[in-house]
């Protein structure tokens, strides 16, 4: 796991040489302020499929809504972005991000035996706070594809509660704690300026 975050920082830092290379930068005031787009990932502000806006505050620092569905529910996030340049460069966000929960769910188990155990659950809304830093790739006039790496620190360690009685293994509780919000974040972006 060392290994790939260390590939990924050396690749980062290439495309940034890369970009203080070219020199092409558009004139900031000339930019369209707003921008929609679509948003995969990981603990990301729009959850494992969504849409997002983003307007342009000052320069460089946008303000960054979410809204997406995620394994725990719906996903709606608000924060802060910042760009270093105005082109290709790295970027660096914070948000808060509630996930809505699933009031009536039921999921089956592995009881360790060869045996099976269904269990009927409500996974609770719960918030996050993210911060993650990342990369932008500027194409065409003022569109974006971006990358982010970060954490989500979970307000609950345990948003989930067993309605029908039965108790949960270790084991369930830790693949629980890894779909639940909150963890580390992986998020994939593209962004269009609406002119």
């Amino acid at each position: 796991m060392k290994r790939v975050f260390l590939i990924l920082i050396i690749i980062i830092c290439s495309f940034e040489l890369k970009a203080q290379e070219d020199g092409t930068y558009y004139e900031p005031d000339d930019r369209p302020s707003f921008y929609i787009g679509l948003g995969s990932g990981i603990n990301s502000y729009t959850g494992l499929a969504g849409v997002t806006a983003n307007y342009i505050i000052d320069k460089t620092l946008f303000v960054q809504g979410g809204l997406g569905l995620s394994s725990w529910g719906f996903r709606t996030s608000i924060g802060l972005r910042y760009d270093q340049s105005y082109r290709h460069g790295f970027t660096y966000g914070i948000n808060l991000s509630r996930s809505s929960g699933i009031d009536d769910i039921d999921l089956t188990f592995d009881s360790g035996n060869g045996t099976t155990q269904e269990v009927n659950m409500r996974f609770e809304s719960t918030t996050t706070f993210n911060l993650k830093a990342g990369y932008n790739w500027w194409f065409g006039k003022y569109n974006t594809l971006n990358i982010s790496l970060g954490y989500a620190a979970a307000f609950k360690d345990q948003p989930w509660v067993v309605k029908d009685g039965s108790t949960l293994s270790p084991f369930d509780q830790q693949v629980l704690r890894l779909l639940s919000p909150g963890g580390i974040v992986l998020e994939l972006g593209l962004t269009f300026a609406i002119q």
